[in-house]
């Protein structure tokens, strides 16, 4: 009988396409990942994989046994999900996902609310750019800035998130202040690398960037904020951490902001969890109490 296990680095080698890759999502080096590859098609006596120079793809052999192991899976999560639903104890690890800002101002403090009252529920928080695959148990509720997709997946906008581009008053004192309708030219610029939508395009608080100087890119808010905190150049804000600052700037000073919505992800069989639920309502309750914060009021 195949191992489960396999499958399951199989599956994932399948999915990302390189050892190092699926290593990272399993969180095993790539060797691991190798040495269970190798296993299994000792186990069927066939390849599953050629090498090409973009990565592993897929054998014949090997898409008839992807399509196998999705099947498996796919039942294997439907049990654990209606075993998770039936489940009515105030007490267990439920697994959080969201961007590194919304685990900041959100996350934090609704878990300090949630531990007075269910002090035997434990977070597993996962923050950063990547998404995680609720469907697939990656994480059990998910705060982000995209609607859920599938028709497994609950989703609600629970709040709205204002940003805006900022600079030091440092800097602008060096540099001068950019003027709506002139663009960045001249400027230097710090970009943030996420699926944010208007992270996405080419231009900043509505002005163009293409005559602009890029000096930095990074994966982390923290290090966006405090790259503007040290004059290094312009960027995109969240308003809630940005505008408190007293050394910083919204430039133009009359730009629009962008408004991105934020949306609770969770199962449909898994949100009756209770203590799923709990933390559902801890969240929330914060982003109530945030209010126009979120929003740059």
């Amino acid at each position: 009988m195949l191992d489960w296990g396999d499958l399951r680095f199989f599956l994932e080698l399948a999915r990302t396409g390189t050892l190092a890759a699926a290593g990272r999502k399993l969180r095993v080096d790539n060797t691991t990942v190798g040495r269970r590859l190798t296993a299994l098609e000792k186990d069927l006596g066939a390849r599953l994989f050629t090498r090409t120079p973009d990565g592993l793809a897929l054998t014949t052999a090997g898409e008839a046994m992807r399509a196998a192991s999705e099947e498996m899976e796919r039942s294997l999560l439907r049990g654990e999900q209606q075993v998770l639903g039936a489940d009515r104890n105030l007490a267990g690890l439920v697994r959080v996902a969201a961007t590194e800002m919304l685990g900041e101002v959100v996350i934090l403090p609704a878990m300090r609310a949630l531990r007075a009252r269910h002090p035997q529920i434990r977070i597993d928080l996962a923050v950063g750019t990547a998404r995680v695959d609720v469907a697939r148990r990656e994480a059990d509720v998910a705060l982000r800035y995209v609607r859920a997709e599938g028709a497994d997946l609950m989703g609600r906008r629970v709040g709205t998130v204002a940003f805006g581009a900022y600079a030091s008053k440092q800097y602008l004192v060096q540099r001068g202040r950019p003027v709506r309708g002139a663009g960045f030219a001249g400027h230097d610029v710090i970009t943030y690398d996420a699926g944010i939508r208007h992270w996405r395009g080419g231009d900043l608080a509505g002005e163009p960037v293409r005559n602009a100087r890029g000096v930095l890119r990074t994966n982390s808010t923290r290090m966006l904020l405090q790259a503007v905190r040290e004059g290094l150049g312009i960027a995109d804000l969240p308003c809630c951490l940005a505008a408190p600052d007293p050394d910083l700037e919204r430039v133009p000073h009359d730009a629009p902001l962008e408004l991105d919505g934020v949306w609770l992800v969770v199962h449909r069989d898994v949100q009756r969890t209770a203590r799923v639920r709990a933390v559902i309502d801890a969240l929330e309750v914060q982003m109530a109490k945030l209010g126009t914060a979120l929003v740059g009021g």
